[in-house]
């Protein structure tokens, strides 16, 4: 509910959000290599079937939600989402 109300809530959300799963098992380096000073979570291959959500801007993390908090998980997404882009007339 969380995700769909976020995408019929927000204009233009192809362009400006993209929502993607993967397998902490399978994908544990790549998502511990997105780390930064805004989003630090370690090793994540602890984590279980615990729902991480990382917010990722021009290749790092910018942010990130542990668990499965639809008020910070929203926020989140606000805080990070892009600028519409004006359009040309």
């Amino acid at each position: 509910p969380t995700f769909t109300r976020v995408l019929l809530d927000t204009e233009q959300v192809d362009s400006r959000l993209a929502i993607l799963s993967a397998s902490i098992p399978k994908f544990a380096s790549k998502v511990s290599s997105l780390s930064s000073d805004d989003a630090k979570f370690g090793d994540v291959s602890g984590k279980g079937c615990s729902p991480l959500f990382v917010a990722v801007r021009f290749g790092k993390a910018v942010g990130m939600v542990e668990g499965a908090n639809s008020p910070a998980l929203v926020e989140l997404i606000t805080e990070q989402i892009p600028e519409l882009k004006e359009e040309d007339e």
